[in-house]
């Protein structure tokens, strides 16, 4: 009877941990873009990862700003190497500095949402994301007149639901190709991140950058050597939107 007991005991504990581990790789899964439904969705231009063109064309986006130890260095740069770019802010950072939006703005640039929070767990509540997106929109629509048409969720993060909502919200779902995300937030090695952006471009891209978060110097300065090199390329830097203008071109 104990043998049996134990048995059960063991096999529950085997069952309980084999849906831990299921639940943490779909939670990883449909928070990092991979979504059973993500090349239909990409097919009906819903969620947007890359564009089809062979002009020399790719869209840098920066994440999780504004942020006042970055993007102005990051606007700066841009200007510098005539580079128009989308920004993805996040609705609380917006708030906190609106002149930030304002100057992004002002320098030609385009402005999506990232949500408001970047509380990317909490995405799996469908009510908590479509009120995170909406406040976000709220807020960035109050400081710049201009109501965003791109969302990028924090994380990448997909689900019908969401889709389902930016369908009615008429909101195009921005995220990006793996080959495309260099993790430019923990480098540490600026030489080494401009070559692999460099080294890794292809017409057509979207690039993953942050100048949101700390220590944004290294990806700053990665920046600076990688658009004078690909511009050389005959490379041109353009929005999103501008992007998607251009598929199958």
């Amino acid at each position: 009877m104990i043998r049996i007991i134990v048995i059960l005991r063991r096999n529950s504990v085997a069952i309980f941990l084999f849906a831990c581990c299921l639940f943490a790789i779909t939670s990883v899964v449909y928070t990092h873009g991979f979504h059973p439904d993500l090349e239909q969705w990409q097919k009906r231009g819903l969620v947007v990862t890359s564009v089809d063109t062979k002009q020399k064309v790719v869209a840098l986006t920066f994440d999780d700003g504004p942020n006042p130890d970055a993007t102005t260095e990051v606007l700066d740069l841009l200007q510098k190497y005539e580079a128009r770019v989308t920004f993805f802010v996040l609705g609380m950072h917006a708030e906190k500095y609106p002149e930030l939006i304002k100057s992004i703005q002002y320098h030609g640039h385009e402005i999506g949402s990232h949500g408001y929070t970047h509380n990317v767990r909490q995405y799996n509540n469908p009510q908590f994301a479509r009120s995170d997106v909406q406040r976000s929109l709220q807020v960035i629509t109050s400081i710049s007149g201009i109501r965003p048409h791109l969302l990028r969720p924090p994380g990448g993060f997909l689900s019908r639901q969401l889709v389902s909502y930016c369908i009615d919200e008429q909101l195009t779902i921005v995220i990006w190709n793996w080959d495309a995300d260099y993790k430019d937030w923990k480098a540490v090695d600026s030489c080494l991140l401009a070559k692999q952006i460099i080294t890794g471009v292809e017409p057509g891209q979207i690039i993953l950058l942050h100048d949101g978060g700390e220590n944004r110097q290294v990806m700053i300065n990665a920046l600076s050597l990688a658009l004078p090199t690909l511009s050389r390329m005959g490379y041109r830097f353009v929005t999103v939107s501008e992007l998607l203008a251009l598929k199958n071109q």
